[in-house]
This record gives structure tokens, sequence and C-alpha cells, in this order.
């Protein structure tokens, strides 16, 4: 269902002149509402049948020659093809069950105009009514959609104004007053289904506006989440993060290891090169620590200026030392020109310190990074891209 060219949308901008959803609307409508619209007019039906089939002992009284008909149409033809339908509206789609709806309450509708047409009771004329009573009950009652309902008030209007015209005999006056008294209840009737519908589809539009932008805030909430716990120059985790994750894990009980990781001679190579090549070459570094750290036990973030921070979960007493020595030959295989060095060396490399944290030992987040700032610092005083690894006692160091 498409609005035409001519739409005129509301606030939301989904809803044209006829009361449709766009397409996508439609469907969410449809996906949240559907099963509901369904109970709904199957108890609507059952119920409008039983009233239906009561108003139909005035016959007796108002067309006592057509009495045999009336109870064939109303008993036999229109109230089961109503339950029949009734039990079709939950095995078609959407478009289909609204349009079995409209079916139905045209037959339902139509039949009282036949017989006000075909009887010559004195009190026949009266019959007009059941039809209007039918096109009050499918507008307000069942609800049929806008579009429909207009549909379906305009049809029969056409047919009742038909009959009105050429039904033998009627009263002159009443060839004038019958069809304002039906064009009158079908522009009430048909004005209030107006009404309803657009207060459903605004009320729903309303609320999906609503749904939406709380679940924009949400994403915009998790979003600045995840912005405030990245860096902005590496793309990694920041400290906040690192910090937060560092906790969770240490109240596992299973192994951890903190590597502290410190580019070697920075301060020499912004001094040299300048502060852009310097954060080119930090970025450079993150790059080699995020291919590492690819594993969802791996962890590894940016602590502050050129100090990177990784922390390994589940660590054995040999991963942290393997994966130590294979980050500090990757970052040398870099071939990142470090011109400011005096000792000999011509690229850019790290320096890595490791502290260790055994299953089910108590050790704090304090402890851990100070094991790791003290082996880090033995990896420098011994020359520099190396490792070297803490137990809390000793410190052994090891070249890349």
């Amino acid at each position: 269902m498409t609005a035409g060219p001519t739409a005129e949308f509301d606030e939301a901008g989904r809803l044209d002149r006829l009361l449709r959803f766009d397409p996508r609307t439609e469907a969410r409508y449809e996906a949240e509402h559907g099963r509901e619209r369904v109970a709904a007019l199957r108890q609507v039906v059952v119920f409008g049948t039983v009233i239906y089939n009561a108003d139909n002992f005035t016959s007796l009284w108002l067309t006592p020659d057509l009495v045999g008909l009336s109870l064939v149409g109303h008993l036999l033809v229109v109230s089961p093809v109503s339950l029949i339908l009734a039990w079709l509206v939950a095995r078609v789609g959407p478009t289909g069950r609204e349009r079995l709806a409209l079916l139905g309450m045209v037959g339902a509708a139509a039949l009282p105009v036949l017989l006000f047409w075909l009887t010559r009771a004195p009190y026949g004329d009266y019959m007009l009514h059941g039809a209007i009573l039918s096109i009050v009950f499918g507008n307000m009652l069942l609800a049929l959609r806008f579009r429909d309902a207009l549909a379906f008030t305009g049809l029969l209007v056409l047919i009742a104004g038909l009959a009105v015209a050429t039904k033998p005999d009627l009263d002159p006056d009443l060839r004038i007053a019958l069809p304002v008294q039906f064009v009158t209840g079908c522009a009430f009737s048909l004005y209030a289904n107006y009404r309803m519908e657009r207060q459903r589809c605004r009320e729903y539009l309303r609320v999906s506006a609503a749904r939406s932008a709380s679940e924009a805030a949400e994403a915009a909430r998790r979003r600045y989440q995840d912005l405030s716990g990245t860096d902005a120059l590496t793309g990694l985790p920041n400290r906040r993060l690192l910090d937060e994750r560092i906790q969770d894990w240490l109240a596992e009980e299973r192994p951890l290891a903190l590597l502290m990781i410190d580019v070697d001679h920075f301060k020499l190579f912004n001094d040299t090169l300048g502060h852009p090549e310097g954060d080119a070459c930090l970025r450079r570094v993150a790059a080699v620590l995020s291919g590492f750290a690819s594993d969802p036990g791996i962890l590894a973030a940016r602590f502050g200026g050129e100090e990177f921070t990784v922390v390994l979960r589940d660590a054995g007493s040999l991963e942290p030392t393997r994966f130590a020595a294979a980050l500090v030959r990757a970052v040398e295989e870099l071939g990142l020109p470090h011109p400011g060095r005096r000792d000999g060396t011509g690229v850019v490399t790290v320096s890595v310190g490791i502290a260790l944290r055994a299953a089910g030992a108590r050790v704090t987040r304090d402890d851990l990074f100070e094991q790791a700032d003290r082996a880090l610092y033995q990896s420098k005083r011994r020359g520099r891209n190396r490792y070297a690894l803490t137990d809390g006692a000793e410190t052994f160091a090891a070249a890349g």
C-alpha cells in the first residue's frame, strides 16, 4: 500500500490522505498488531452476526411477503459466509484480510437494500434501516480501514440510491427523505471511522517516533561509551577501558599476565621528526599491537603517551614471554626510521615489562602494574628492544 503523488503526510511523514502508512511502516505495524487485528475481527464478526440475525425478526412485521427470502438470506447466506470469512482472515495476508472484511460487509448491507426494493408490504420501506445499521457496524465497530470504509460507504450509497430511485410505487416524499436519511447516517459513521483510524495511525506513529528516538538515544549512548573507551589517536582501548577489564579479570581465579610496553627514545623521535611523525609512529605501533590482540582473551590498550599495555588472560608461564618476544621483533621489523637515536639502532623499537599473576593468587591491580613497571625499567636498563619478566621477587631479561 503506497501513497499517491498527492499524498498529504502527517507530522511523522508516513501517512497519506487515505490514512495509509508507507510500506515499511505498514509492515512493522502488521508485525506488531496483525494478530491482535485478526482476533478483534473474529470477535466482532461473531457478535455482529448474532445481532444481525436478531434484527432479522423485524422482517416478520416489516416484510411479511418476503419472510422466507429474509430467513434464507440472513441465516443461510450472510451468516455462514460471515463466519467463513472470520475463519479465513487468519489465513491470508493483511491486504487480503481487510478485503475479506470489506466483502463481508458489502454482502451484509446489500441484503436489506434488496428486501427494501422487492417488498410491497405497507411497512417494507423501513427495511432500509438495516443497511444503515450495517454501515454503522462496519465503519465503527468492525473498524474497516478508512480506505475500505470509504469504498464500502460510497458503494452502499450508490446501491441504496439506485434502489430508492427504481422502487415501484414508493411515496414521492420518501424518494427524497430516505436518501437524505441514508446519506446522513453514512456521513456520520464514515466521519467517525476517519477520526478513529486517524487516531490509531497517529498514535502508532507517535509511539514509533518515541521508540525510534529512544533507540537512537541508546545507540548514541553506546557509541559514546565506545568512544569514551577508545583512544582517539590509535583506535585502541584507552586506560579507562583497560582499568575496567583488568578489574574484571583480576576478580577471576585464572592466571593473568600484564605487559607494559614503551616506545624506546620516543622523545628524541618527536624532537627530531616532529609531533605529526610521532603520532604516525604511535599509530603504526598500535596497529601491530592490534594484530596481536585478535583473541578475546587478549586486550591491547594505550596506557598514555608512548606507553601501551597488553593483558593476557589465562596466560601460562611461557605464553607471555613468547608474546613479548614476537611483539618486540614485529615492531623492529616495521623498519620505522629513528634518526634521533644515539645507541646505534636506527629504527623504532619497544621495550616490554611483564608481570604475572598465578591462578588463584591475590594480587591487586596496583601490585601488578608496579611489577610490570619494574620489569620494564629492567628491560630499558639492559639495553632496550627487549623484554623483562618479573614474578614479584626476581626480574629476568631477554633480548627480543
